[in-house]
């Protein structure tokens, strides 16, 4: 993201980098160091890629000042603006990105649900609107230090939930709790099937996992 960020993309950015605080995918991915020892830093590097994609959606900036050194800025400075990103790109991003830098096949459908809430928190900022980052961000904050665990039974879907043993939060403004989902299948993709325990819990394991 460039340092002179326009108030949208640093209002976008607060938002995208609480979100994915409380993506437990990546967060037992950032603990486990299964990105090396540059884990967490990659988590705010994948934040600033992601920035960086919407921030070329944006128009230039025009400092002309008069009509003829418009026409000749637009003639020898062409836009180069892209199309926004969409739900499916960065869904696309983010399962690459996890896949390449932390050695993690998620099959859990949580890189839609990021992605989703990526395009709804972009097109917030550019309508100023801040209070799902304010949101976000509380849920994060009360997610600090709190290290996800996981289960999976066999033939099913089961919860993360955090070493503490809290509960489900009740204090979620629209209803939704980030601090439990579905258990993400960090699956070898040349596996066909998970591999199980004796008691019948899914063994999660991540790319190149012995």
């Amino acid at each position: 993201m460039a340092s002179d960020a326009s108030p949208i993309s640093v209002l976008f950015a607060r938002g995208l980098l609480a979100r994915l605080a409380l993506w437990p995918a990546l967060r037992i991915a950032v603990h486990q160091n299964w990105g090396g020892p540059q884990s967490a830093q990659k988590q705010r590097w994948l934040a600033g890629v992601i920035t960086d994609e919407f921030e070329a959606s944006l128009p230039p900036v025009s400092v002309s000042l008069t009509a003829f050194d418009s026409h000749q800025s637009a003639s020898m400075h062409p836009s180069h603006t892209l199309p926004e990103p969409d739900t499916e790109y960065i869904e696309t991003m983010l399962l690459q990105i996890m896949d390449d830098e932390f050695e993690v096949a998620l099959e859990d459908g949580s890189a839609f649900d990021i992605a989703r809430d990526v395009v709804r928190l972009w097109n917030d900022a550019k309508e100023g609107r801040d209070g799902y980052v304010k949101d976000l961000e509380m849920q994060a904050d009360r997610m600090k230090g709190k290290m996800p665990q996981f289960e999976v039974e066999a033939g099913s879907a089961s919860d993360w939930e955090d070493s503490d043993g809290d509960s489900e939060d009740e204090s979620g403004s629209d209803g939704e709790d980030y601090g439990k989902e579905v258990v993400p299948q960090l699956l070898d993709h040349a596996k066909e099937a998970p591999d199980t325990d004796d008691d019948g819990f899914t063994i999660v394991k991540r790319k190149g996992g012995r």
